[in-house]
């Protein structure tokens, strides 16, 4: 710096000549445009960190709007619905238009949360039938055990208890047939999916039903048709002779005496893929059209004549049907139809399960 106070820069440097210095020269030059490019300098630098924060400032914004912010009404959303002390059903945020993580995410909790609402309504309405069914058979014991004190005649009396062992035995089915519904969605969660043979799993119940086939009953016939590539599924092996046997059973119950009942089993193809159709058919009166759909509901039981009331639950078609749609089936009921149409042959119940799932 000179006496000014301005920067002055020197540059030395020594003349030679066969490395015999003869002078030096030396170049001076005032430091105005030194600074002037230091100061344009760190204007630019300034001016780089102020587009830096400006920036960060918008990124931050918009990460916290774009993700950020929907992540947490996600998650507050999930937290209601988990910790929420009211009745009130928990709607999770729709961002289902999203075409990223955030909206598979929104997509996976809104089904979860859907499915976790149909299951507690599933449970109350399941309570508040049992509550129902259970009640018929204790008020008719009731009124049984009443009347019983009041009873003139032993035929009178034996009547009565005849109609309270009736009773007994009715609330007996119901409790064993609610407890094997109650248990059949956490079974099937808990249990590991494993190849099954149709074709041998067929082959059993059909020994099992020639070996107890009783005098009175209808016969039960199995039949496949056959197919190169086999019938193996994926599935719960127990789940499935489960329902194949509730069938033949409802099936019986319609069923005359010399009559029969055919389970046959064959393979199809659909654009989706390849499906085992299981049918069962019997010779019944046939299901009421308007019922075709009721008789898969919980309790819903309708037998031809009185002395069939009381014997059947109304839980074996609804737990079929939960099984096969446990196993990415589906199962429904339609009447058989005679060549000329008339729907009047029996009814038939169908089993389609997907191969390879």
């Amino acid at each position: 710096q000179d006496s000014q106070g301005d920067l002055v820069f020197t540059v030395t440097y020594p003349v030679q000549k066969f490395k015999v210095i003869l002078g030096a020269l030396l170049i001076s030059s005032q430091g105005s445009e030194i600074d002037r490019i230091v100061r344009e300098d760190r204007v630019k630098t300034l001016l780089v960190l102020m587009i830096g924060l400006v920036g960060s400032i918008f990124l931050s914004g918009g990460l916290f709007l774009y993700i950020a912010g929907p992540v947490r009404r996600l998650a507050t959303s999930a937290d209601s619905a988990t910790m929420g002390t009211n009745f009130a059903r928990v709607e999770i945020p729709d961002l289902s238009a999203r075409r990223d993580e955030i909206g598979d995410l929104s997509v996976s909790l809104r089904t979860m949360i859907r499915a976790l609402y149909n299951r507690m309504e599933a449970i109350e309405s399941f309570a508040a039938d049992v509550s129902h069914e259970i009640k018929n058979p204790l008020t008719s014991m009731r009124s049984a055990v009443e009347t019983l004190e009041i009873a003139k005649t032993d035929e009178a009396r034996q009547k009565l208890l005849d109609l309270i062992q009736q009773d007994i035995g009715r609330l007996d089915r119901l409790i064993t047939d609610i407890s094997d519904a109650s248990r059949v969605d956490a079974e099937l969660a808990r249990e590991t999916s494993e190849p099954v043979d149709l074709t041998a799993l067929m082959h059993s119940l059909a020994d099992i039903y020639a070996t107890t086939q009783k005098e009175g009953q209808p016969r039960v016939l199995f039949s496949s048709e056959p197919s190169e590539k086999g019938y193996l599924i994926s599935g719960i092996e127990d789940r499935l002779g489960q329902v194949i046997r509730n069938l033949v059973a409802n099936a019986q119950s319609f069923t005359a005496k010399d009559g029969q009942i055919d389970v046959r089993m064959r393979r199809i193809s659909k654009r989706l893929g390849d499906y085992v159709v299981i049918t069962v058919d019997d010779e019944g009166p046939g299901i009421p059209e308007d019922n075709l759909e009721t008789i898969f509901n919980r309790f819903y039981t309708e037998r031809p004549g009185i002395d069939e009331f009381g014997k059947n639950s109304g839980l074996g078609l609804s737990i079929s049907r939960q099984i096969i749609e446990a196993h990415d089936g589906r199962l429904w009921a339609e009447n058989r139809a005679d060549r000329l149409g008339n729907h009047n042959t029996g009814a038939r119940f169908t089993i389609e399960l997907p191969v390879g799932k």
